[in-house]
């Protein structure tokens, strides 16, 4: 399953034998894919590949004052058709720092008795860090998604930060949890072990979206995942202080069997868990820092010169 080198760490995925979409449904439907690799070289990250189809597109990457590099990943499109495959894979080799975004929230747009699929593929090699966190997503009504994510770390000092924002739908127009199913699934491995795993299987005809235990009367859901960061006992403390302390989300912290961090959100406007992940976020990247620096971490001293 996993093939790496001491140079480059890639996960090699056969997307064949992944959630294919019910294509046959949908005369338009399309797969398309989108793949990104980063690399470093004397301090500064680099896009050592690009590649996409329709209607994938990548803005001109932002340079950041650190070293590393920030892409707007885009649709030119309407948003996810019934049929749509989607294969996303991005892979940061040894000392690259790479953060990936969205342009705007991604709708999902009503469909017939098909759904659409997105299968996404992130490896982080030695010393890197990789952040995913793209912008929400809006179910419209009768839509159903599947999307599967799987996330290779190389070792200790392989740094992430995954995020995933969900709304319940378009709200305004009255459409609360009106969508068919939208499941997701994410796996963390470090070499051949699993470190995390989770499935969310929302099914609103079948479920009470609005009960307890689920979404609770709230419309927006933040999942965030913070792992090989460094996060200390103090930082985690000052986490939960700080979701505790905020009236208008409600939210827990944790730290996973692997000492990772797991973050859920709950609020009733995007910018709100927004503005909480990018707070927490921007607090585990200067803990990073530190941990690293002070080679708190196993087998860091040969990765101090490859922060960015």
């Amino acid at each position: 399953m996993l093939n790496g080198s001491s140079e480059v760490f890639c996960l090699k995925t056969d997307f064949s034998k992944e959630n294919t979409g019910d294509s046959g449904k949908n005369a338009f439907g399309r797969t398309s894919v989108l793949n990104i690799s980063a690399s470093a070289k004397e301090g500064k990250t680099y896009l050592k590949e690009l590649g996409f189809t329709a209607p994938f597109k990548v803005m001109t990457p932002f340079e950041q004052e650190n070293g590393g590099m920030k892409i707007m990943m885009l649709m030119a499109s309407a948003g996810i058709m019934e049929g749509d495959v989607q294969e996303i894979s991005i892979c940061t080799e040894r000392g690259a720092s790479l953060e990936c975004t969205s342009q705007s929230f991604e709708k999902i747009h009503k469909m017939g008795d098909g759904y659409a699929v997105r299968n996404i593929r992130l490896t982080v090699g030695a010393g890197s860090f990789l952040d995913y966190s793209p912008m929400p997503v809006i179910p419209f009504a009768d839509s159903a998604f599947k999307a599967s994510t799987d996330i290779v770390l190389e070792d200790d000092s392989s740094s992430l930060i995954w995020q995933e924002i969900m709304a319940c739908g378009r709200a305004a127009r009255g459409e609360r949890f009106s969508y068919r199913f939208y499941h997701s699934g994410i796996r963390i491995w470090q070499q051949e072990k699993l470190l995390y795993r989770e499935k969310c299987r929302f099914n609103p005809p079948e479920t009470m979206m609005e009960g307890i235990g689920l979404f609770e009367g709230y419309s927006h859901m933040a999942s965030l995942l913070l792992f090989h960061m460094g996060i200390s006992d103090e930082l985690l403390t000052r986490f939960r202080e700080y979701v505790e302390g905020l009236p208008y989300v409600c939210g827990g912290v944790t730290r996973t069997a692997s000492g990772d961090v797991a973050v859920r959100i709950f609020s009733n406007q995007a910018w709100e868990v927004e503005a909480v992940c990018s707070t927490l976020k921007d607090w585990a990247k200067q803990d990073r820092i530190e941990y690293f620096a002070t080679g708190r971490v196993k087998g860091t001293k040969s990765y101090r010169s490859l922060l960015i």
